[in-house]
């Protein structure tokens, strides 16, 4: 009997940052997609407010330079209106002009409804359209980036529902895979929210981290771990744009960031034996049309600041399902959320152990792989025009670069996110003495990037 009864011996996830299933593929044409009649007021409790509709001419940049909030009270405000708490009427997803009008900078508004037409996004569509497509994948968390990518290690954010930097150390899906003796691998581009997990910081495990540009080669060399997990490039420095897709980041270079995972992995020795999922982390409070539903809190943990007692899952985002042996065009409207991809690994690899209850209750999508693998797979996915893939140079390992040019290309201020990422790299410990904040220096961003790159490199070597 085949070690793995699925025939997959390789799940590749690529987690992409801040955007909702209707602002990306709500369009595309699923059951639970977009009808186009769909909109908000500007005051979601004075029906003669305007009327803001749903649109296809989402742009790849420009729409949202002001990041909207996706705080938990603030999702609540998106969901039900200035009172944050369910309607009397039973409305609700009403309050995401409303909200994003509140926030400072002075965003336009009405540009949240904007959604994706679907030939915008070639990559992501494509891939949706030739395997499968999953139209109620929910986050975890009705909350920020990082108790979101914490489901997606842990099943669990360990009761936080925030991006502020604290110890978190939650067993991981990558301790499970080690007690099977398989292997994993974490392939980054600049910081890795990841590393954050304090079980992920020990020496044997640190080896585990390689700069992205090793995926490929990884790929085409037939070394790809059983589990590979990838993160996208949260910043932009002149030595590389953002590929995250995160508000404002031009969301070509995340389309350009997809081909090239699917067009390595198709070219590998690995792919008729691959499963690649396409996901996002959280809707980034971008507007989707579907109330989430409710859950099981994993662990019995609760937040107090933001209140959140994790029984609810987050709202919608895209997640694509890729691998030869998915029957082309397949629609899957199956409730999933992060630990539905936990679960899954548990069934495809034969995993003794589920992490919380919460993926000891998700629904797995084990049951879309077939016996055999697809001939007729297209061997490359296509890509948008621009912007020129050379915007992906990536910071070699070991080096703090001296930048001539600002922390972002737009001049925007760095998001909470990205903040939090510096502050991490700021706590590591590593050869060389202290950080400059430990010693109380001021630095401008892009010396705390530079920085924070040299520190990660010093720690993962060290």
């Amino acid at each position: 009997m085949a070690r793995f009864p699925t025939g997959i011996e390789h799940v590749v996830v690529l987690c992409l940052e801040n955007r909702s299933f209707d602002h990306m593929l709500g369009f595309l044409g699923t059951p639970n997609g977009l009808s186009g009649d769909e909109y908000n007021l500007t005051d979601p409790e004075d029906s003669y407010s305007t009327r803001v509709a749903i649109s296809k001419t989402a742009a790849y940049l420009g729409d949202l330079d002001v990041d909207p909030s996706h705080e938990v009270t603030q999702v609540n405000v998106q969901l039900y209106g200035a009172a944050g708490t369910p309607r009397p009427d039973g409305l609700h997803n009403v309050g995401f002009v409303l909200n994003y009008g509140q926030q400072p900078g002075a965003p336009q508004a009405p540009n949240i409804m904007k959604c994706f037409d679907p030939e915008r996004l070639p990559a992501l569509v494509s891939l949706a359209r030739e395997y499968a497509v999953c139209d109620q994948w929910y986050s975890s968390v009705p909350g920020q980036t990082w108790p979101n990518r914490f489901f997606l290690h842990c099943a669990t954010s360990g009761g936080f529902a925030d991006n502020k930097l604290r110890q978190f150390p939650m067993r991981t899906i990558y301790e499970n895979l080690e007690d099977a003796g398989l292997e994993w691998g974490v392939y980054f581009h600049d910081i890795p929210q990841s590393l954050t997990l304090e079980r992920l910081q020990t020496p044997a495990r640190r080896s585990r981290f390689k700069l992205f540009p090793e995926f490929a080669r990884d790929a085409a060399g037939g070394r790809l771990p059983h589990y590979t997990f990838l993160e996208p490039r949260y910043f932009n420095t002149p030595l590389g744009k953002a590929n995250d897709q995160h508000p404002p980041h031009d969301v070509q270079l995340g389309e350009h960031l997809i081909a090239d995972v699917h067009d390595a992995l198709r070219a590998s020795p690995a792919w008729e034996k691959s499963l690649f999922v396409i996901v996002y982390d959280e809707h980034g409070g971008i507007y989707d049309h579907v109330l989430p539903p409710a859950t099981v809190n994993p662990d019995g943990k609760v937040s107090a600041d933001p209140p959140c007692t994790f029984e609810r899952l987050g709202l919608r985002v895209p997640a694509v399902l890729v691998s030869p042996r998915i029957a082309k065009g397949t629609v899957d409207s199956t409730v999933y959320d992060h630990t539905s991809l936990l679960a899954t690994l548990k069934e495809i690899f034969g995993l003794k152990k589920f992490l919380t209850e919460r993926d000891r209750q998700a629904a797995t999508f084990t049951r879309l792989l077939g016996a055999g693998a697809r001939a007729d797979a297209p061997a490359v996915a296509p890509r948008p025009t621009g912007p020129a893939p050379g915007t992906t140079t990536d910071l070699p390992p070991g080096v703090a670069a001296a930048f001539d040019a600002g922390f972002d290309a737009a001049g925007v201020a760095p998001s909470e996110f990205q903040l939090s990422l510096l502050d991490f790299a700021d706590s590591l410990q590593v050869p060389k003495g202290p950080s400059a904040r430990a010693l109380g220096l001021a630095r401008s961003i892009d010396e705390q990037y530079t920085d924070a790159m040299s520190r990660v490199s010093r720690f993962l070597e060290s």
